[in-house]
């Protein structure tokens, strides 16, 4: 991937990241700005019902205060049927022809039809015997929503002519007196304001504050996303870019060296097997040094192959060559590099196939690398007079390579790391197969690339067990074949 496409990727996932982010603090800014309305819009009507009703409590102290003006005419009582019930009903008769809101007078024992609490009223009512001074809540009202509010209207002194004792009498008026004393709960004066009105407002100021936190949080994003993508994102991308051109250079290096390298040591080698065939009289001395000369030029060519693989793996261009395969004949690859190798260290080595394995779909190359490097570790590792046996077996579809040696084991804190990239024991015999530190690692990716896996178990001074398993395919019969 190129710089700019790479700059490219890490901004849309900015935007991504950003958009999630804004999405999870709107949802709560929503939550709580809808919370917060709510609560602002019965605060605000319950701040005007309260002067609502303070403006009718006044209206009838006033008319309270001027009874003697309103019925005395030169000093003789002339009643006008003028007092506090009849002049704060007909002002909140007026009030609500003229508003949205409602205001009326109820009580328990009403002297008239317009004075009957409904079940909200009377449940304030009863809040008053109990000491409340108001009553309120958001409801519904006639099929809208309303706030509610009922404030009480207590026996003044001057109610008390109409209003209080002797019980049963009648009064001026000619309804019959209730025996209140001061301060009884006389009625409530009851307020009913919508609130479609008043929630239209909200809406409109909520709409409002989200079209505004929309727009701040796109300008944030463009700001944040300019700066990271100048100052941060950019120096980072092309840093990363100079690191993969000179990682590619390295391994396009390592891939020309290694390779020029193959080609004189599979020279060597021809020249050695051709050398051997030729001299059927050498001595014992000539033929020992033909034998560590092809020994050897295995074990290097082993390496190399091990860090091409490695360059391969990691640039992931390493191909698998299926074909059908007969593990016998990978056993005695791997027999003809590893017998000269445990023989020259004084070690036992066997390598035996268990019967009913059969012909297999796989890399043979393969197969043959992830032997060779567990061969070539457990003889590395071994002592003189120790041994190495490899055995393949099949499992219900997996093929199971098992190499296991008696030599000097593994600490257990060390178990996790031995597959790791350049882990080598120290003070091992001499450089086998693997000896790069890359001969593990190879094997377990090997492993992981086909579906399979790689265990060890081992124990210090008592010797491993490596044991992998290839989930792979039979190769088909050629009655098969031909049925299909």
């Amino acid at each position: 991937m190129t710089a700019s496409g790479t700059h490219r990727g890490l901004w849309l996932r900015f935007v991504l990241l950003v958009g999630m982010a804004a999405v999870l603090v709107f949802a709560v800014y929503f939550a709580w700005t809808a919370q917060a309305e709510s609560s602002e819009n019965e605060r605000r009507a319950l701040a005007e019902a309260r002067t609502l009703s303070a403006q009718m409590d006044a209206s009838w102290d006033y008319i309270d205060s001027i009874q003697e003006r309103i019925n005395y005419t030169h000093g003789v009582f002339d009643f006008k049927d003028v007092y506090c019930s009849v002049a704060g009903k007909a002002i909140a008769v007026r009030f609500t022809d003229r508003t949205d809101y409602s205001i009326r007078y109820v009580r328990e024992n009403p002297r008239s039809g317009t004075d009957v609490p409904d079940d909200f009223e009377r449940a304030a009512l009863a809040s008053f015997e109990r000491g409340a001074d108001e009553y309120f809540a958001m409801t519904d009202y006639e099929g809208s929503p309303a706030f509610r509010y009922v404030s009480v209207l207590r026996a003044e002194p001057g109610c008390l002519s109409c209003h209080g004792a002797p019980a049963g009498e009648k009064d001026v008026t000619g309804f019959i007196k209730e025996g209140m004393a001061a301060q009884d709960v006389a009625g409530a004066v009851s307020i009913v304001l919508p609130m479609g009105t008043i929630q239209a407002e909200s809406h409109a100021d909520l709409a409002a504050a989200v079209v505004f936190f929309c727009v701040l949080m796109a300008v944030v994003t463009v700001i944040l996303g300019w700066g990271l993508s100048r100052w941060v994102a950019f120096p980072i991308v092309s840093e990363n870019d100079k690191l993969r051109r000179e990682a590619e250079s390295q391994s396009n290096f390592l891939s020309i060296v290694t390779h020029e390298l193959k080609t004189p040591l599979a020279a060597i080698i021809a020249l050695t097997e051709l050398w051997r065939r030729r001299c059927s009289s050498a001595t014992e001395e000539e033929a020992r040094i033909m034998d560590d000369i092809e020994m050897n030029s295995h074990l290097l060519l082993g390496q190399i192959n091990n860090v091409l693989d490695t360059v391969r793996l990691d640039e992931g261009c390493l191909g698998a060559n299926v074909e059908d395969v007969d593990v016998y004949d990978v056993v005695a690859l791997v027999r003809r590099v590893a017998e000269p190798l445990s023989l020259r260290q004084g070690i036992s080595f066997t390598a035996t196939v268990e019967p009913g394995i059969p012909i297999v779909r796989a890399d043979r190359e393969m197969l043959r690398r992830i032997s060779m490097n567990l061969v070539g570790n457990a003889v590395r590792y071994t002592d003189a007079g120790g041994s190495v046996a490899l055995c393949l077996s099949w499992r219900a579809g997996v093929l199971v390579i098992d190499v296991r040696d008696t030599g000097a084991g593994i600490a257990p804190e060390e178990i996790p790391f031995v597959f790791d990239r350049f882990v080598s024991k120290p003070g091992s015999q001499h450089t086998g197969e693997g000896g790069t530190g890359l001969g593990l690692s190879i094997v377990k990716r090997y492993a992981e690339a086909v579906g399979g896996s790689v265990e060890v178990r081992s124990e210090l001074g008592c010797g491993s067990q490596f044991v992998v398993e290839l989930p792979l395919e039979t190769a088909a019969h050629p009655e098969e074949e031909e049925d299909r």
